[in-house]
């Protein structure tokens, strides 16, 4: 379990170290304000407002989940897998006392470390946004819109982990994240020409935080969503774990 934990700190350690992650972290708190003025400016010619208080916390979560959040997690899984190997670092870790069981979980745990402060970062850039371009917020909204944030988190996660598992497949970071793109287009495209595809696609419910908003959506269908989302992560995770284990390096 030590041995779990100290390269768990080290993933996330060389994931903060790197230039590409200051810069995502950047954009998290760039796209927010620079949506706030454009909105409020909005507002101010037009009168017409789009978002207010933590609603705009919300809308800047759909904006993240529906493109910037798959992206940047298509990336990261990209580097931290296929880049190692292309960079020939990917020996150095399995020379080191650690079973690639625990080598594997350790940089799929720092992915999740990873995706949990970006919504930390996209949640308190986007409340803080909010209250500045409308001056204040409601108690209720504040409170939904961190349910809407830790819902969100599942479903990122299964699309963590499906990256992680394209990741194996290659030595080069570009290549697997071309792919991973690819097939995330493919993927929200192919609904509009085969709907019944969308009940098995966990690409289908990037926004599913907005059913947990209000009391519109019974609890089974929540559980539903949950345990499919659950369960396509573990079975991504277990499929990537397989072929790390088994690969040459």
């Amino acid at each position: 379990m030590h041995s779990l934990y100290a390269n768990m700190l080290n993933e996330a350690e060389k994931l903060l170290r790197q230039r590409k992650t200051k810069w995502i972290l950047a954009l998290t708190v760039l796209v927010p304000a620079a949506a706030a003025i454009f909105l409020g400016n909005m507002r101010s010619n037009t009168g017409v407002l789009l978002g207010g208080g933590t609603d705009f916390t919300l809308l800047m979560l759909g904006v993240f989940t529906s493109v910037l959040l798959p992206l940047f997690l298509f990336m990261t899984a990209a580097d931290i897998f296929a880049g190692e190997i292309d960079a020939r670092t990917m020996k150095q870790l399995l020379t080191r006392p650690i079973a690639r069981s625990k080598a594997f979980a350790s940089k799929a745990l720092a992915i999740g470390m990873y995706l949990a402060v970006l919504l930390a970062v996209i949640w308190i850039a986007s409340t803080l946004s909010g209250l500045l371009m409308n001056g204040g917020f409601q108690a209720d909204r504040l409170g939904n819109s961190i349910i809407a944030y830790a819902a969100a988190f599942v479903a990122m996660a299964a699309i963590a982990m499906f990256a992680i598992f394209i990741a194996q497949w290659f030595r080069s970071s570009s290549s697997a994240l071309v792919l991973c793109i690819i097939i995330y287009i493919a993927a929200k495209l192919l609904p509009f020409f085969y709907p019944q595809i969308a009940d098995w696609s966990i690409f289908s419910f990037t926004d599913w935080h907005r059913l947990w908003l209000g009391s519109g959506t019974p609890f089974g269908t929540l559980f539903h969503i949950f345990a499919f989302l659950l369960s396509a992560s573990i079975i991504t995770y277990m499929a990537g774990w397989y072929l790390f284990e088994k690969r040459q390096y």
